[in-house]
């Protein structure tokens, strides 16, 4: 696995008896759409949410983690302000001005 900002290979969590080092974050994002599922109760509404189509795995390493713009976008990601998914899938280089493993 590697970053998806600055491409350096990320490690797995290390853990020890008493401590742990974690050198990466992930945030399962991607596309969506509105659905329904039907509900089994005889008079109510269907039940709308949204389903991942395409699901998109961002890795952070703890190094681009540290920059406030990128967590800025990743925040935004995670709240609905604004995609970062798409520019991934668009196929955007890593750069640095662009949640956990």
């Amino acid at each position: 696995m590697q970053c998806t900002h600055c491409g350096r290979e990320v490690r797995e969590t290390i853990h020890w008896q008493k401590n742990y080092k974690v050198d990466y974050y992930l945030l399962h994002t991607g596309e969506t759409e509105w659905t329904f599922f039907t509900n089994l109760k005889e008079d109510a509404p269907p039940l709308r949410y949204l389903k991942l189509t395409q699901p998109i795995d961002i890795i952070t390493c703890v190094q681009c983690y540290g920059y406030p713009e990128i967590q800025q976008r990743l925040d935004d990601d995670f709240s609905g302000r604004r995609s970062f998914s798409g520019e991934v899938a668009e196929g955007a280089q890593p750069t640095h001005l662009l949640s956990k493993g």
